[in-house]
């Protein structure tokens, strides 16, 4: 038997206890106690170990009793759960069988495959299978079981928590025993190497490397045709030759496209002369309705000279104006100097007499007249 004083902590007294009571309490129920111990719940697992041996009337022998005493104790839990558990003077012999395992230990190595470079201090794995059942509430059989040593360098509780946690990803049942290297070991774990084979943690990386060269021999071998020389001078001198081509193409295919268009007419310029005899024109009408817009004497005189000069500024805009809007309109075919607009009344200004000018029988207005 296991001595569980040798520890020298909580810690390592309840992972003593675990070994111990490993066979006599449920599967799960010890892999759970061996989660919280290794993410640092001591208290939690003292207290989940008690709770599955009152649940169980699990039998203990008074050294462990003591000991279950102290854990609660040392972490600070109710010390005085251990007082109720089922104390027995010699436990009753397990008579576990063990055996070589069904399944193939490829699933097993791809799940621990994830957490190999935090396995520190692990010497060795080993993998049986338990045909009996453990525990009050026991749960399927056969039970595949891995056992792990681990050197003095290493923790055996985070190596354990870490072997549980990846099996539980891939949904792997497995229990999980871990050990120090030379540890008195229980009756349980000693038959169950005696039993167990070793797992090579790296034969996913041999199988795979073994796949591979298996599958570069049977790939078919393909042989390149030599280049010759010349082959190999051609696609430089191609594009050359297509670069020097291009413009004579293009050349080439724009001549038809220009023989194609039809001839269009250009426009002739307008006669200086013509152009000329317009702007004076222009020029002369402005100014004779400037000097027709000129305000009479008797207000001239009223005005000041800030108003006359306004008022001259103001005729020659409009002479501008009227300049600017004769020399765009008479290329769109108005006729004879006159607007398209004025020339339905005589005078160009709507029928309407100029300012200054004297009232003028219009024979535009005739028609009217004799209507009214």
């Amino acid at each position: 038997m296991v001595d569980v004083a040798e520890g020298a902590g909580p810690v390592d007294r309840l992972h003593n206890l675990l070994l111990a009571m490993t066979g006599r309490v449920d599967d799960d129920g010890i892999n759970s106690a061996r989660e919280l111990l290794g993410i640092g719940q001591p208290d939690a697992a003292a207290e989940f170990l008690t709770g599955c041996l009152l649940a169980g009337h699990i039998p203990v022998t008074s050294s462990e009793q003591y000991h279950l005493r102290r854990v609660l104790d040392e972490t600070r839990s109710m010390h005085t759960l251990a007082d109720r558990v089922h104390v027995v003077d010699s436990l009753p012999s397990d008579d576990h069988r063990f055996g070589e395992p069904a399944e193939d230990d490829g699933d097993l190595v791809a799940a621990l495959e994830s957490v190999t470079g935090r396995l520190q201090g692990v010497r060795g794995l080993w993998c049986a299978s338990r045909t009996t059942p453990a525990g009050a509430s026991y749960g399927a059989v056969p039970r595949r079981i891995l056992l792990a040593e681990v050197s003095p360098e290493g923790s055996t509780t985070a190596v354990a928590y870490q072997l549980i946690e990846a099996m539980r990803r891939v949904g792997i049942n497995c229990s999980v025993d871990v050990f120090e290297s030379g540890a008195e070991l229980p009756e349980y774990h000693r038959e169950a190497l005696a039993a167990a084979h070793r797992v090579r943690l790296d034969a996913p990386a041999s199988r795979a490397a073994e796949r591979h060269r298996t599958e570069e021999a049977q790939r078919p071998v393909t042989r390149e045709r030599p280049v010759a020389p010349e082959d190999a001078q051609r696609p430089a001198e191609r594009p050359a030759e297509e670069g020097a081509a291009e413009p004579q193409r293009r050349a080439a295919s724009a001549e038809p496209e220009r023989a194609a268009e039809p001839e269009r007419s250009i426009p002739q310029p307008a006669q200086p002369e013509h152009e000329e005899a317009v702007a004076q024109a222009a020029a002369a009408a402005a100014a004779a309705e400037a000097n027709a817009m000129r305000v009479p004497p008797a207000v001239d005189a009223k005005l000041t000279d800030r108003e006359r000069n306004l008022l001259r500024k103001l005729h020659e805009e409009l002479a501008q104006r009227e300049q600017d809007r004769s020399e765009t309109r008479r290329p769109n075919g108005a006729n004879n100097g006159e607007e398209v607009w004025t020339s339905t009344m005589p005078g160009g200004t709507g029928g309407f007499p100029p300012i200054g000018a004297a009232p003028t029988n219009n024979q535009a207005y005739a028609p009217q007249q004799q209507r009214s």
